[in-house]
């Protein structure tokens, strides 16, 4: 499972896609399957072997990334951890531990770079795979204009309706720490526990800031272990 690309003749490509096979048709081929010109097609295969789907060589075939399809959960993509739980074949879960308005703060625990003052939407919510404790997540939802929010909706939907940004990139920074008492409580964990924690700012395409999320994950079942599909030049 995955969600549909909007561009259709990147989707009509992965729809063909397969690790098993031993190449994509031709270009030529690909344009006549799809309806598409060679140069569209081009800048499709482009697109996806940046996304580590393929692998293209001058005057050779367009060969599938064979290893891709067991790798788990890509952290180079961002999808929300129920669709990404059930892909990888285990029964999602979301618990929304708490969901409340407040204007921000200077203090000890911030994580963002909100200006003081800024009106967020603060949820804690956790997922689970098939009812075992798998990631929490802390979300701030920058609040600008007057909407009916549902806070067990994914942040990137809360955003767009809680400020109008459509998030376009996230930045990440990941750091190696031990679990306090609130979340290895909400996570039926020891305290000290160590974790991954990620923290990160999603943001449009004229930078304007829809969320700022802190999360942790626990060591993750089969499947859904974070990978990076990196292409390497040489």
């Amino acid at each position: 499972m995955r969600v549909p690309d909007p561009d259709p003749i990147i989707e009509g490509i992965l729809g063909l896609w397969s690790s098993e096979a031993a190449a994509l048709p031709s270009e030529p081929r690909l344009a006549e399957m799809l309806g598409a010109s060679r140069n569209s097609v081009r800048e499709a295969l482009v697109r996806l072997e940046e996304r580590g789907y393929v692998h293209r060589t001058q005057g050779a075939r367009t060969t599938p990334n064979r290893r891709l399809a067991g790798v788990g959960r890509r952290i180079d993509q961002q999808f929300d951890h129920s669709l990404s739980i059930r892909s990888a074949g285990y029964e999602p879960s979301l618990e929304l531990v708490s969901s409340d308005r407040l204007e921000l703060r200077p203090g000890v625990g911030r994580f963002d770079d909100l200006p003081d003052g800024t009106v967020v939407l603060r949820t804690v919510k956790v997922w689970r795979a098939d009812g075992a404790p798998y990631a929490l997540a802390e979300d701030l939802v920058p609040v600008r204009r007057e909407a009916d929010l549902d806070p067990h909706r994914p942040v990137f939907d809360l955003a767009e309706a809680a400020n109008g940004v459509r998030v376009a990139w996230e930045t990440v920074w990941m750091e190696a720490v031990g679990l306090d008492a609130d979340r290895s409580r909400l996570l039926s964990s020891s305290t000290g526990t160590p974790v991954i924690e990620m923290t990160y700012c999603g943001y449009g395409a004229d930078d304007s800031i829809g969320y700022w999320s802190r999360e942790v994950q626990l060591p993750a079942p089969e499947g859904l272990r974070n990978a990076l599909i990196r292409r390497v030049r040489s």
